[in-house]
């Protein structure tokens, strides 16, 4: 009996460590739905749009890869975990149109797309997440700039 308890144990112990090889030896964090953090109260708070009428139409949720989630609302359009945090230090780098955003998170990034949005990146460490926000009629990415920070800083301790 005394074999079949230590054999017993040894596959176990054998299982959990081939399992914790293939995971990288941490537990993934459950996928984290960015509505559940872009809510109506915050999305109004930081939009610049006046038409705050379209508040009313609820927002759209998707999944992205693995374990991100996507959330548009009105004019934002918030990631959670759509790039390693790798891969967001190698866009800046390549792109020289980012501009770094010093204390938020880990890593922040911010530039205009030149098509009606304004851009931000960020990591906070092993998680990451971008927003995307409509710039008005008359203003510019630099203009709502601060209302993407205030979301971004809203958003980075959720993620921690």
């Amino acid at each position: 009996m005394r074999h079949v308890i230590v054999f017993a144990l040894s596959v176990g112990l054998l299982y959990s460590s081939a399992a914790a090889r293939q995971t990288g030896g941490t537990t993934a964090k459950p996928a984290t739905k960015a509505c559940s953090l872009l809510t109506k109260e915050l999305a109004m708070k930081v939009s610049p749009s006046p038409n705050k009428a379209m508040f009313t139409i609820p927002p759209e949720e998707s999944s992205l890869g693995k374990s991100g989630s996507a959330c548009e609302y009105a004019d934002i359009t918030l990631q959670i975990d759509p790039f390693s945090p790798a891969l967001i230090a190698s866009e800046s780098k390549k792109d020289k149109s980012w501009v770094q955003v010093p204390g938020v998170g880990d890593s922040a990034w911010f530039h205009d797309q030149k098509n009606g949005n304004a851009e931000f990146m960020a990591s906070v460490g092993t998680r990451t997440f971008t927003i995307q926000m409509g710039i008005p009629a008359k203003s510019t990415a630099e203009t709502i700039k601060p209302n993407v920070i205030a979301l971004a800083n809203a958003i980075v301790p959720k993620l921690k």
